[in-house]
């Protein structure tokens, strides 16, 4: 029968990242968490399944993943005590601190960018200034040009629609005035 790591782990009271771990020392992975692949010695007991759901579309539809099973035959091969549980928890405790502190120095320099004030040279200021003036010139000449027709649409079709619809709500039609006229 075929497990992954999670549940090979479980056997032992590991979870899938200490497993995985494990099985990086003994020599049956190789890579880094997230990214292992099988060495030479693994392919004896490993088995990789590459899985797609693709629908079509953008790439990130496209989802793909690899699932990695273990034969049995692999829990005779490795060597699993209390010691060595505890070493395998303690290391991949130092290597959260160390992701976590590097992690922290990162946001160290964006507290230094954000704490401290970039100004803008004079260069940057005239540039930014002289965009300002075109677009509002260009905005100017457009709302200019578009004047004329704005108000002949004002003068032959909104004002006359609105005429119309006034009349009809007050009830006056064109046809019934002159019926009821005569």
């Amino acid at each position: 029968m075929r497990r992954s790591a999670r549940v090979l782990g479980q056997d032992y009271g590991l979870t899938a990242q200490e497993m995985n771990f494990l099985l990086k020392e003994e020599g049956y992975l190789d890579g880094e968490p997230g990214n292992y692949t099988i060495t030479e010695r693994g392919t004896k007991y490993a088995e990789e399944q590459d899985h797609k759901r693709g629908v079509g579309g953008y790439d990130f539809y496209n989802r793909a993943w690899t699932t990695r099973t273990w034969d049995d035959g692999i829990a005779d091969e490795l060597d699993i005590t209390d010691a060595r549980k505890q070493e395998i928890r303690q290391a991949i405790a130092i290597a959260k601190r160390r992701i976590d502190e590097s992690e922290d120095e990162g946001s160290e320099i964006d507290d230094y960018a954000y704490n401290n004030e970039y100004t803008i040279d004079d260069d940057s200021e005239a540039l930014v200034a002289a965009i300002c003036v075109i677009l509002t010139a260009v905005s100017a000449y457009g709302i200019y040009r578009a004047t004329p027709y704005i108000k002949n649409w004002w003068r032959d079709k909104a004002l006359p629609g609105l005429k119309e619809m006034k009349n009809m709500v007050a009830g006056k039609v064109e046809g019934r005035e002159e019926e009821t006229q005569k």
